[in-house]
């Protein structure tokens, strides 16, 4: 016969420390969990963006800037393989730009590149448009956190 004991912590709005902060400062209170999920509850200020290519761990510099978004769906049974199918279509064709695969839920999000001006993004997206006229409706230049290569 297994029993289990569960605490429940309230933590008001205005706590500075949080629930995980205040479980973590708790010496009396030991929570046994998945590495995984250890890594999940981390605040998003010490996760990264990392492009399927890239697996180091030291953050790149970002800053404001453009890319072509070409896939945007909320399908639940093709949207992501669709985005992924389209991003490595686009990475061979154009191996220059970065790919950018994302799920927002409920939107499966394909961009491209890391433009840093308006004239650059533009001139990508009439290429784009030129060698995949099958995604042309879909394509549109968005402001975004690029990744700066210095």
């Amino acid at each position: 016969m297994a029993f289990c004991v569960a605490t429940v912590i309230y933590a008001e709005p205005t706590d500075t420390l949080g629930i995980i902060g205040r479980i973590d400062s708790n010496p009396s209170l030991e929570v046994i969990q998945p590495e995984k999920l250890a890594q999940r509850l981390l605040p998003a200020r010490h996760m990264t963006e990392l492009t399927p290519d890239d697996s180091s761990s030291t953050p790149a510099a970002q800053t404001g800037g453009y890319r072509v978004q070409v896939f945007s769906s909320n399908n639940p049974r093709t949207a992501r393989a669709e985005a992924h199918g389209r991003a490595a279509t686009i990475g061979a064709e154009f191996p220059e730009w970065a790919t950018y695969v994302s799920f927002d839920a409920p939107y499966w999000r394909l961009k491209v590149g890391d433009f840093r001006s308006y004239e650059d993004g533009r001139a990508a997206l009439s290429l784009l448009k030129k060698q995949f006229p099958a995604y042309a409706k879909e394509m549109r230049l968005v402001r975004d956190r690029i990744k700066t290569s210095d």
